[in-house]
């Protein structure tokens, strides 16, 4: 819950990313390396739908702590860069 000009709410915040990838990721593989490093350990809940090289990302964030997108940007593509050093990012 929060306010917003002094009313309360109970909608949930979220922000939506989607990346474009130059070459196709396992999903598995992917989700392991994120849930795997200890950078990305007690930060917001991420949920990936992967479509081919077109991920669309959902960040439940709290209104007082969200991320950041160039910080959530380089993290995702760092991930992405441990699994296929040469897989290139792009940002929609």
């Amino acid at each position: 819950m929060f306010e917003i000009n002094g009313a309360r709410s109970d909608v949930a915040l979220m922000q939506r990313f989607l990346a474009v990838l130059s070459s196709p990721i396992d999903k598995t593989e992917f989700e392991s390396s994120w849930n795997g490093d200890p950078a990305i350990h007690g930060g917001p809940k991420v949920e990936f739908d992967f479509a081919g090289m077109r991920v669309s990302v959902v960040v439940h964030s709290e209104p007082a702590a969200q991320w950041a997108s160039a910080s959530f940007h380089r993290t995702f593509s760092a991930v992405i860069r441990r699994l296929n050093g040469v897989c290139n990012v792009r940002w929609l």
